[in-house]
């Protein structure tokens, strides 16, 4: 597949095998994809991607509801009260694993730029502790939150000290927005405003364009011009599967401004090679397909 554009995209998945990658997408049929590094870089090699941003995350609520459920009816409450915080402590150790294995990754492979997940069962101290580490000692270019999945809002004042230390450090954040409901109501695109609002400085990104929920994402951009967006996943559902056709798609891309969209696929869930072919054949000029596959995530994400 040869492209005369340089592309790097912006959002997409990894992990460590075919087997967890397969758990992780929980029956998805978009791809027969698995989410690992070896299958990945063959991808990018096919379709011309030259660099790749991993926004992985751990998926703590599910796999804490999963420990809860297996402890015994019969123990008492402060017999629960201290498995439930153990649990709590594995969850935490997890999440950390998966944030320096994603890390380690890039380090190997240059053309991977790592991101790394947080939960608000940390605390505050060790939200900003784990900022710095992963910064400082090995590398990490900004933070993934997946409120969807996580169960969260964007506005929860236990994420505070997340969105001040990436302030400090000139971290980008990237936000899930949009999906299925119920879990789309964490994560609506209006429900950023008061984060954008009271962090100025923060580098904001919404994935997904507000995905289904695309008036929201537009209104959002107006009144809030430091917004930026990715268009993963939005552009890998058709119109024939209830996604935007072309021409919305296009419009949508302009009314936010094509300043401010990042080219990125959601691998494995979806293809990039197709991902990328979409986005070729909209009535785009070469200019702005240029700020899109690549220019826009240079400058916003600093890579």
């Amino acid at each position: 597949m040869m492209v005369d554009y340089l592309i790097i995209d912006a959002h997409l998945h990894t992990y460590q095998s075919p087997e967890i990658g397969i758990q992780a997408k929980q029956g998805d049929t978009h791809t027969d994809y698995c989410g690992t590094i070896e299958e990945l870089l063959n991808i990018m090699e096919k379709s011309g991607i030259s660099k790749a941003v991993m926004v992985n995350m751990t998926p703590v609520v599910d796999m804490r509801d999963a420990a809860l459920s297996k402890l015994p009816e019969a123990l008492s409450e402060e017999q629960r009260r201290g498995a439930e915080r153990e649990i709590d402590l594995r969850m935490i150790e997890r999440l950390e694993r998966r944030n320096l294995w994603t890390c380690e990754v890039a380090r190997d492979n240059p053309c991977l730029v790592p991101f790394i997940g947080f939960d608000p069962i940390m605390s505050p101290e060790l939200m900003r502790k784990e900022i710095w580490d992963k910064v400082k000692n090995h590398g990490a270019k900004g933070i993934k939150f997946q409120g969807a999945v996580q169960r969260f809002y964007p506005y929860d004042r236990r994420l505070w000290p997340a969105y001040e230390t990436a302030a400090e450090l000139g971290l980008p954040v990237l936000f899930h927005s949009g999906g299925e409901e119920p879990q789309a109501q964490f994560a609506l695109p209006k429900h950023f405003e008061e984060v954008v609002s009271r962090f100025p400085q923060l580098t904001v990104v919404l994935a997904h364009l507000g995905w289904g929920f695309y008036q929201q994402s537009i209104s959002l951009a107006e009144s809030c011009p430091n917004v930026n967006f990715d268009c993963s996943a939005a552009i890998g559902v058709t119109e024939d599967e209830g996604g935007l056709s072309d021409e919305d798609l296009l419009s949508m891309i302009r009314e936010i401004g094509v300043q401010r969209v990042m080219f990125g696929s959601d691998y494995p869930w979806f293809d990039p090679i197709q991902g990328v072919q979409r986005l070729l054949k909209l009535d785009l000029t070469g200019e702005e397909k240029r700020l899109i596959f690549s220019e826009n995530a240079i400058r916003i994400y600093e890579i």
